[in-house]
């Protein structure tokens, strides 16, 4: 599927959007935040890009300055209200940059970005089915692949198992499925693991999601600093089977 990157505040509209273009496109969501922007867009080489500008400011000004110097080739769709067009507008007068008014019917976006990318092939635009499984969902967040497929072989044959080397990653992936609960590596590149926990935690339907920390730091201040966050529980890495297994009988048995 087309890569895209998606751009803007969390919030209902953002979200509402990226679980439809997710059906179709091969969504990576990116918070408006210019350094995770700039990462996002270097590391991912997106074929488009989409920007929600619903609830930004004249702050928000860094976001278009960047996507003006950087990759200046990929065309760039941005939603927003007038008003909010209007405050960008000399960044919006560039050719590369297309508007949709807010608020926008989902399938006009869609149709746009399809315009955009090319995509006129029947068995393109058609819709993914993703199976929903049976069985409990366990997210696993770490930018160390090794330990994800550790992991994973520990836990495959009880539980459907999804794999995230990054919190952006792992954001796309919650919005195609909700997991019942998430092991979250505490110290990433770029996007952190505070940094994650927080943004899944603006996402509605995941907000109550247990979410563990993997640390591999045991001294009591970085200890007491992943309690502050109030999460589910933490894990020194590498956990073991049993630790694992201790807060999936808590949070996942009936």
């Amino acid at each position: 599927m087309k890569k895209v990157v998606f751009i803007g505040k969390f919030n209902t509209a953002f979200e509402d959007i990226n679980n439809y273009l997710a059906n179709y496109l091969n969504v990576q969501m990116c918070v408006d935040n210019v350094e995770m922007v700039k990462g996002i867009l270097r590391l991912n080489q997106p074929e488009l890009v989409i920007v929600s500008m619903i609830g930004f400011g004249p702050e928000s000004s860094v976001i278009f300055e960047e996507l003006k110097s950087d990759r200046v080739e990929v065309p760039v769709v941005c939603i927003g209200t007038q008003e909010e067009q209007e405050l960008f507008s000399e960044a919006l007068q560039e050719k590369r940059f297309h508007t949709i008014t807010s608020p926008a019917d989902n399938d006009e976006i869609l149709r746009v970005v399809f315009e955009l990318l090319g995509i006129d092939d029947e068995l393109e635009t058609k819709r993914v089915i993703r199976p929903m499984g049976q069985r409990k969902c366990v997210m696993l967040i770490d930018d160390s692949a090794f330990l994800l497929r550790t992991l994973n072989e520990m836990l495959k044959d009880k539980y459907d198992v999804m794999l995230a080397t990054s919190g952006m990653k792992a954001l796309t992936m919650i919005g195609q499925r909700v997991p019942d609960i998430i092991f979250l590596d505490y110290a990433m590149p770029m996007c952190d693991g505070v940094m994650t926990m927080q943004m899944i935690r603006e996402v509605e339907e995941a907000k109550d999601i247990p979410i563990v920390f993997l640390t591999g730091v045991c001294d009591k201040e970085h200890i007491e600093a992943v309690l502050e966050l109030r999460p589910a529980g933490y894990l020194l890495k590498p956990p073991s089977a049993k630790s694992i297994y201790k807060f999936l009988d808590k949070y996942l048995e009936d």
